[in-house]
C-alpha cells in the first residue's frame, strides 16, 4: 500500500478522533454532561436488553446459578448508571425501588443501596443560580450565608443563612445542571421503561406519565413552597394534629423555581433515638404522631407527602412548652393529590380488610382493574392477608427452580395488572409513603402499632365523607364499628404479645430486638414466595 493511500485512509479516522475528543471535552466542561449521560444510558440499556435476550432461559441441568448471575450483573449495570448519572436518575431509581418487589432479588438489593445523596456543587455554582434567578449574589439578600452546605441530595443542596431581619433560615438551592438535564433524563426514563417492559414482559410503562409529571413538580421549588403551605393548612384544620405537628414557614418572596428559603428548624431525625433521648423527648410519642400525620394525609385530606424518610421527619422540643415533643415535616417537593373517588375507595378498602368484607374488597379491586384481591390486600397492609384470618401463618414452600418461580411470578403480576388503564396512579406514591414509614418504625424496634393507627384513620376519613342516614343505617354503622374495634383489639393484643416476648428474650437470653414489623415482614416474605411465587428481600425499603 502506498504512503499516500495510507494517509488518505488514516485522515478520516484522525479527524473523527479529534472531533470526538473535542465534543467530549466540551460536554465534560458543562454542568449537564448531556452527551456522556445519554450515551452511558443508551449503551448500558442495550447491553442489558441483549444480555437478557440471550441468557434468560432454563439450563438443561436446571442449574439456577446462570440466571442468578444474569440478574446480578444486569442489576449492577443498571443501578451503576443511576448512580453515575446522578440528578433525576437517582429519583428515577428510587421510584423503581418502590416497585422492586416485582423484579428479581438482586434489583431489590441494589435499590436499597440507592441513597438520596450526592456530592455538593461548589459555591460558585450557587452564586450563579442566585445571579440568574434574582440578579444578585447571596450576600445581597442575607446578612450571613454559610458557604458550606449542610446537606446535599440528588437535585439540590441546603445552606444555613441569616436574613437581614435576624431570622435563621434554610436555603435549598437546586444544582445548576438539573433544569438542563430534566427533559433528556425523563425521555431516557421513558425509553428505559419501554425497553424493560419488553424485556421482562411485565407492565411497567403504565406509570411513566404520572411519575414524570411529579418528578417535574419536584424540581420546581415554587411548587414545593405551595405544597408546604397547603400541608400546613391541613394540619391546622385537624384538631388531632394541631400543635403536635409543625411545618416550617416558607418565604415565597425570597424563593424561585430553583431557590427555596424556609424557616430553620433545630431538630433531630425521627429514627435517631439516642439524640431524642439526650433531649429528653418522647420517642414513642413522636413515632406515633408521625404515623398519624401521614395517615391523615392518605385517608382524610388526600394530599400526601411522597418521601417521608427519617431525614424529612424531625423531632424537637415544642417551642411553646419545651417539656413536650413536636414532630416537624420538611422537604415538601414530592406530593400527590388523590382524587376524592380514590380517597373514599381506599378508606373503604382498609375498612373491608379489617372487617374481612371480601365482597367489598373484590368490588373495589375490580373497579381498579386488579384481578387478585388477596395479593393487593397483602401488599396494602404490608402483612399477609387471608380471607379466613387476619394473620396468615404458614411456612414457605420451595418452588422447583428459580426459572419456574420467576416465570410464575411474572404471570401472576401480569394478571394482577391486566387492566392497567383502570389502576389508580395514586397508589404509586401512597405505597411509597407507607413503605418508608413502615421502615422507619421497623428500624427502631416497632414501638408503634402502625397498622392499627392507619386503620383508625381510614375510618375517620370514611366518616368524614358519610352523611347521617336513617336510624337503621345508624344501627348498622354502630355494629360495623363494634366489629372493627374488636378486630383492632385482637391486633393490639398480638402487638403487645410480640413486644412482651421480645422484652423477655432480650433481658433473659440477650436476644436481638425484633419488633412487630419484623414479624409481619417475615410472614409477608413467606406468603409472597409461597402463594404468589415472588421472592422478596424484606429490607428493600428500609430507611
Amino acid at each position: 500500500m502506498s504512503r499516500s493511500r495510507f494517509t488518505r485512509r488514516l485522515f478520516p479516522l484522525l479527524t473523527a478522533g479529534v472531533v470526538g475528543t473535542g465534543i467530549y471535552a466540551v460536554d465534560n466542561w458543562t454542568d449537564a454532561k448531556l452527551i456522556q449521560r445519554n450515551c452511558r444510558t443508551a449503551y448500558n440499556g442495550m447491553a442489558v436488553a441483549i444480555d437478557y435476550k440471550l441468557n434468560f432461559q432454563p439450563t438443561a441441568d436446571r442449574d439456577i446459578r446462570p440466571i442468578e448471575e444474569l440478574h446480578k450483573r444486569t442489576a449492577n449495570r443498571l443501578f451503576d448508571v443511576f448512580e453515575k448519572n446522578g440528578g433525576l436518575y437517582i429519583k428515577m431509581g428510587q421510584v423503581i425501588g418502590t416497585q422492586a418487589a416485582i423484579l428479581p432479588l438482586p434489583y431489590q438489593e441494589r435499590a436499597r443501596r440507592l441513597f438520596d445523596s450526592a456530592p455538593a456543587v461548589p459555591f460558585e455554582a450557587v452564586e450563579r443560580v442566585f445571579k440568574e434567578d434574582f440578579g444578585c449574589l447571596p450576600e445581597s439578600v442575607f446578612d450571613e450565608f454559610d458557604k458550606t452546605p449542610l446537606a446535599s441530595a440528588s437535585i439540590a443542596q441546603v445552606h444555613k443563612a441569616r436574613l437581614k431581619n435576624g431570622d435563621i433560615v434554610a436555603v435549598k438551592i437546586q444544582k445548576p445542571a438539573i433544569q438542563k438535564q430534566i427533559n433528556t433524563d425523563l425521555f431516557c426514563y421513558r425509553v428505559l421503561a419501554q425497553v424493560y417492559e419488553y424485556m421482562f414482559d411485565l407492565p411497567i410503562t403504565w406509570s411513566t406519565d404520572y411519575v414524570e409529571d411529579h418528578l417535574r413538580m419536584e424540581a420546581d421549588f415554587e411548587c414545593e413552597a405551595r405544597n408546604a403551605m397547603k400541608a400546613w393548612k391541613h394540619i391546622q384544620d385537624e384538631p388531632r394534629l394541631r400543635g403536635k405537628v409543625y411545618i416550617p414557614k416558607t418565604y415565597p418572596e425570597l424563593s424561585s423555581k430553583r431557590v427555596l428559603v424556609c424557616e430553620w428548624i433545630d431538630g433531630v431525625q425521627l429514627t435517631d433515638t439516642a439524640s431524642i433521648a439526650e433531649r429528653h423527648l418522647d420517642f414513642n410519642w413522636a413515632m406515633k404522631t408521625a404515623i398519624m400525620a401521614f395517615s391523615s394525609q392518605i385517608f382524610k385530606t388526600g394530599f400526601v407527602h411522597g418521601d417521608p424518610h427519617p431525614g424529612n421527619v424531625l423531632v424537637r422540643s415544642h417551642p411553646d412548652n419545651p417539656k413536650h415533643t413536636q414532630v416537624v415535616l420538611i422537604d415538601h417537593g414530592l406530593y400527590i393529590q388523590e382524587s376524592e373517588k380514590f380517597r373514599i375507595e381506599y378508606c373503604r378498602m382498609w375498612e373491608a380488610l379489617f372487617m374481612l368484607d371480601i365482597k367489598t374488597m373484590q368490588e373495589i379491586c375490580s373497579s381498579w382493574g386488579i384481578h387478585d384481591a388477596n395479593m393487593f390486600a397483602s401488599l396494602t397492609l404490608q402483612k399477609p392477608f387471608s380471607p379466613e384470618k387476619a394473620l396468615h401463618i404458614q411456612q414457605s414452600v420451595d418452588m422447583r427452580d428459580v426459572y419456574d418461580m420467576q416465570m410464575n411470578a411474572k404471570e401472576r403480576i401480569k394478571h394482577f395488572l391486566k387492566d392497567q388503564s383502570l389502576f389508580p396512579r395514586e397508589i404509586i406514591f401512597v405505597s411509597r409513603n407507607m413503605n418508608i414509614m413502615r421502615a422507619n418504625n421497623r428500624q427502631v424496634g416497632s414501638p408503634v402499632n402502625r397498622i392499627n393507627i392507619m386503620a383508625r384513620w381510614a375510618v375517620i376519613g370514611l366518616n368524614t365523607s358519610t352523611s347521617k342516614g336513617s336510624w337503621l343505617q345508624t344501627v348498622r354503622l354502630s355494629w360495623k364499628s363494634f366489629l372493627f374495634e374488636s378486630t383492632l383489639l385482637l391486633m393490639t393484643v398480638t402487638f403487645w404479645m410480640v413486644r412482651f416476648r421480645d422484652a423477655v428474650g432480650r433481658v433473659v437470653f440477650g436476644n436481638k430486638l425484633n419488633g412487630f414489623e419484623d414479624v409481619l415482614d417475615k410472614k409477608m416474605t413467606e406468603q409472597l414466595e409461597r402463594q404468589f411465587g415472588i421472592k422478596i428481600d424484606s429490607s428493600v425499603f428500609d430507611g
